[in-house]
């Protein structure tokens, strides 16, 4: 059935998302790897969240202008560009061992990255057609979800074999990064077939950004509010998560890239199934439906000391949890006229990755320094989650107020049976 409907895409469609898997490829060896790498070379927590809130601000600072640039330059140039400046960032920021070098590389990757996914969204809805768009975005999350799954799974296994080869801990996860940065740079493959201008034909350069004009403000409320508040409660523990399953259980380097592997392969599981979810419950239904069940599973995150519980909770929330943004991504195209697309859905990225940065350094701290905080046996990961929660919980709040009269979008109408005279 996938086959088929794969060979239904537009040819752009499927050079953009095979340049996506290597650049997802890339970015899986970093998440699974860079906290590590940092700890490595004698930094605390608190550390590996400026550098992580680093990222963050690179991102945001990166996020307007991204839509900008596809808009002005087409989708070719600025992923051309989007793939080199991954493969020189990664090997800027691997090769850095001090701070404030650390901090600004991970801000100019930070950066990078953000280049391809503001323009995701917008690109491959120039590009299909509405009936196949629902299917269109669960392939590009299932791709991309795949691709961290084979990186997730391969990244500490790499990092083990240069160890074993005598090459000490800092030196061996360096070695490993380095092959992220490769990947960056082999995304040009495909991107470099792209059409060279925006399929938009958006005829003002600036069209992108008007969705600034106070008089829209209320179109990015509606997508921004929950959006920061996930950002912020996110930021507070995702990053730590390898660190979390390190510390409190005692994983290795290689067993940590299986467990993140394994979220990777329930959520594509899950997305698989996207269309119909929309077609039942519709885009916003669909969307909070997923991100209430998610909850119970932080909170079992928050407070289990039982591996095998922890490793269920995980895999099933960032399952679930991850299977709302593509759904919500969805509705925010559907609901944005054509011109504006990639400016809201740049100004939605920009809240939800300012939400991000501003915790990342927070959610340190608090890991560092909450120990016994909430009760006297917890250590430094409860406090961040049950915050975590409590933003999740209310993001889903404000997306219930501010967007239920779109509830039924998306939604397929059973057709009408007439009854024979």
């Amino acid at each position: 059935m996938w086959s088929s409907v794969w060979g239904g895409f537009p040819v752009a469609a499927r050079r953009f998302l095979w340049g996506g898997v290597l650049l997802e490829l890339g970015h899986a060896f970093l998440w699974a790897l860079q906290n590590l790498y940092v700890r490595s070379l004698g930094f605390g927590e608190e550390e590996v969240g400026e550098v992580l809130m680093s990222s963050g601000v690179g991102i945001v600072l990166a996020t307007v202008p991204s839509a900008w640039a596809y808009d002005r330059l087409g989708p070719r140039r600025t992923l051309l560009i989007a793939g080199f400046a991954v493969t020189v960032t990664t090997v800027g920021l691997v090769t850095a061992t001090t701070l404030p070098m650390l901090c600004l590389w991970s801000g100019a990757l930070g950066a990078s990255f953000m280049l391809h996914r503001v323009i995701a969204a917008p690109f491959l809805s120039s590009v299909s057609e509405a009936r196949q768009r629902t299917q269109l975005f669960s392939a590009e999350f299932a791709t991309h979800t795949v691709a961290s799954v084979l990186g997730l799974s391969v990244a500490g296994l790499i990092a083990r074999w240069f160890a074993a080869g005598g090459l000490p801990e800092t030196e061996a996860l360096r070695s490993t990064l380095f092959v992220a940065a490769a990947l960056g740079g082999a995304s040009t493959i495909f991107y470099r077939k792209l059409p060279g201008r925006s399929l938009d034909e958006v005829a003002n350069p600036f069209a992108a950004l008007l969705v600034l004009k106070p008089k829209h403000w209320h179109m990015w409320w509606r997508f921004c509010v929950p959006h920061v508040l996930v950002g912020l409660g996110a930021g507070l523990t995702i990053p730590f998560i390898n660190l979390y399953f390190t510390d409190r259980f005692g994983l290795d380097t290689d067993a940590m890239g299986f467990v993140m592997a394994a979220s990777q392969v329930t959520m594509t599981v899950g997305i698989l199934g996207m269309p119909r979810i929309v077609a039942r419950y519709g885009m916003l239904r669909g969307t909070i439906l997923t991100e209430c069940l998610s909850l119970p599973f932080f909170l079992i995150l928050a407070v289990t000391h039982h591996f095998t519980l922890a490793i269920v909770a995980f895999v099933f929330r960032a399952a679930l949890m991850n299977l709302a943004h593509p759904m919500w991504r969805n509705l925010m195209m559907d609901v944005t006229p054509r011109q504006w697309r990639a400016g809201v859905n740049g100004i939605s990225m920009l809240a939800w990755n300012g939400g991000w940065a501003a915790s990342n350094r927070l959610g340190g701290w608090i890991i560092e320094h909450s120990e016994g905080w909430v009760y006297a046996s917890a250590d430094g990961y409860v406090l961040p989650m049950l915050i975590t929660t409590a933003a999740y919980l209310l993001a889903i709040g404000l997306e219930l107020k501010l967007c239920w009269h779109w509830r039924d979008l998306g939604k397929e109408t059973p057709p009408t049976v007439v009854a024979e005279s």
